[in-house]
């Protein structure tokens, strides 16, 4: 119960976007500087509100069309250095909030990885290079204050602690000149992905009495949470099997995805213009099947589309502009937001603006 209930909380977050590769890799490149010390550092600010929605993505949603559901701002940070002249190492860290009427979603993403390019491009011929990366998501709490029914039991709120996920993933990249300052890049990768987390509470009205839930591996204990005139009971437990959910297979669960894709790189004196494709599949142990087989609809791959401008402003620095489209929303990002409870709410599309510098040295 105690992961069925987890499945519960992150109902809130599943309205909004999250579970793809890392964040980004829409825009790998065989091509990174070969100075060695060279240093690339990028902040920005992201956002999506019914402002910056210049495309009705939101507002085209019959359930959630004029709310704050999906509203999403944040920061990131991202940096990159040349230890050699083939060796790259970058990493990023964002804070994401996304909100659900009363309810907030912090989410914190990490990412690192390496890359050593085995061969350089002449002319038409592709520079190629292997990318190894580790990245994840994780938040401290994830709470739902809205009354929520599973089975016809209501909860009046669940909180789910320290819900995360992990993955690692190889890729192969290569990218050549095809025109007068544009190139081409295409890579393909495969990772694993494991999704876990921790301690779960809830609280509920039995009986007209309040109660604090605590959900445990095999039932959920139910301890009065104040002085109730209409006590039945102090303490109540129920099994697990009242709710018919599977623990192991449908809140920690592991996966392995495969993507691929494409990105088009052109610049000229101070501009710079990118734009990115990538498609990716994943393979989610169990959970799939088991939504499958009660009739629901699994979401198992995601097309994300990057545009970005850059302007340089001096010599050591730019100024960007970049927007990202998913056509189901996070699917493979956040992979702790996907489950079997969440899972119908992935088919919805979902992007978002950033804005930011990005200096050189």
């Amino acid at each position: 119960m105690k992961k069925s209930m987890y499945l519960l909380g992150l109902c809130c977050a599943g309205a909004l976007a999250p579970a793809f590769a890392a964040p980004m890799d829409a825009f790998l490149s065989a091509n990174q500087s070969n100075v060695v010390g060279a240093v690339e550092l990028e902040a920005a600010y992201d956002l999506v509100n019914s402002t910056v929605d210049v495309f009705n993505i939101r507002d085209k949603d019959a359930s959630y069309a004029g709310t704050n559901v999906g509203d999403y701002h944040g920061a990131h940070l991202r940096a990159g250095v040349a230890l050699t002249p083939r060796i790259w190492l970058d990493g990023s860290l964002w804070e994401r909030q996304l909100d659900y009427r009363s309810d907030v979603v912090k989410i914190r993403t990490w990412q690192l990885a390496a890359q050593y390019k085995l061969v350089d491009g002449v002319g038409y011929r592709p520079g190629i290079a292997l990318r190894a990366g580790a990245w994840g998501n994780y938040s401290n709490a994830l709470t739902k204050t809205s009354p929520t029914s599973v089975r016809g039991q209501t909860l009046d709120t669940v909180t789910v602690g320290s819900p995360k996920d992990n993955q690692f993933q190889l890729d192969l990249i290569g990218t050549s000149t095809i025109f007068a300052n544009t190139e081409l890049s295409m890579f393909v990768g495969a990772g694993t992905s494991k999704v876990s987390v921790g301690d779960v509470s809830a609280s509920a009205t039995i009986g007209g009495c309040g109660y604090n839930l605590a959900l445990g591996a095999t039932e959920v204990i139910a301890t009065l949470a104040r002085p109730c005139k209409s006590l039945v009971t102090s303490t109540i437990t129920v099994p697990n099997s009242v709710y018919g959910i599977d623990i192991d297979s449908e809140a920690q669960y592991r996966a392995n995805f495969a993507h691929g894709g494409l990105m088009l790189n052109w610049k000229k004196n101070d501009w710079q213009v990118r734009g990115g494709y990538q498609y990716q599949y994943l393979k989610r142990k169990l959970i799939d099947d088991t939504i499958s087989n009660r009739g629901g609809s699994s979401y198992q791959s995601n097309h994300t589309l990057i545009g970005e401008v850059k302007y340089q402003i001096i010599k050591e620095a730019a100024i960007l502009l970049r927007g990202q489209y998913m056509t189901n929303q996070f699917v493979g990002e956040i992979p702790f937001a996907y489950n079997t409870l969440t899972a119908s709410r992935f088919g919805k599309r979902y992007g978002f603006l950033s804005a930011g510098v990005l200096v050189t040295f």
